[in-house]
């Protein structure tokens, strides 16, 4: 459990009468816990820290655990649009999609001044202009996995069986055939290729570790790889086809939505 997690939600439910939103996230399980009140500020406080005692604490020994009513049950939030927006907002800058999608939904409902259904068409062309384009921006992505799938499973013949190693030498190696007793089992046929797939293997895994390093050392600058960068190119131009709608919602949706 974060401490810093717990805080937030407490801040957010202290001057809010929706309730108290308590998000525990811990290694095994994520849970939001809401408990609809009218008390004081102080009261919800308490009632939330005693909740984040009894649900993250790992002596449970002689302590009763309270089961939830059907009244809790039917209680229970199904939909991002049933959450409170102090909820939502907590979601949101944890990543959670959904949380991000909902609170546009929202804003676009303040600024247009509509019902939760009528803001629906806005929200799907916002949506579809986020994809624009984005096909292209996938065919490096499909490149590099279809050619490492493919440099993958043709290592494995290149390095352990007969013909395709023979094969390759007549065509590219041209190195000295040992005798056949040595090549009798295909242990014996990878150690003879080794002799050439291991320098251009080597250089490549070299090569990967080097650019691996540098990707490291631009996010230690705040600089943005070209994934980083694709995504806020396409945030701020959603932006820009949509001025009027607050930038940061508009921005944190349009980054973790998907491409497709």
């Amino acid at each position: 459990m974060s401490s810093l997690t717990v805080m937030r939600a407490l801040r957010a439910s202290a001057g809010s009468r929706s309730g108290i939103a308590l998000v525990c996230t811990t290694q095994k399980y994520s849970f939001a816990t809401f408990a609809s009140s009218t008390a004081s500020p102080v009261s919800r406080a308490s009632t939330a820290l005693t909740l984040h005692r009894r649900l993250c604490s790992t002596n449970v020994e002689g302590l009763e655990v309270s089961k939830p009513t059907m009244e809790d049950a039917k209680n229970m939030p199904r939909f991002y649009s049933e959450f409170s927006n102090e909820a939502l907002a907590i979601m949101a800058t944890q990543g959670e999609q959904g949380a991000r999608q909902e609170r546009l939904i929202r804003e676009i409902m303040i600024v247009d001044n509509v019902s939760w259904d009528d803001a629906q068409p806005t929200f799907q062309a916002m949506s579809e202009a986020n994809k624009a384009g984005m096909a292209l921006a996938k065919v490096p992505y499909k490149i590099g996995i279809a050619t490492a799938l493919t440099a993958a499973f043709s290592s494995i013949p290149l390095c352990f069986h007969m013909d395709t190693v023979m094969w390759f030498n007549e065509r590219f190696v041209t190195a000295d055939i040992p005798e056949s007793k040595d090549l009798e089992t295909w242990l014996e046929v990878g150690s003879w290729a080794w002799n050439w797939m291991e320098p251009p293997l080597g250089q490549i895994s070299f090569f990967l570790l080097c650019l691996q390093f540098a990707r490291s050392q631009m996010q230690n600058l705040g600089a943005k790889p070209f994934t980083g960068w694709l995504l806020h190119r396409r945030a701020d131009r959603l932006c820009a086809a949509y001025p009027t709608y607050n930038k940061k919602i508009v921005t944190e949706f349009s980054t973790t939505d998907d491409w497709h």
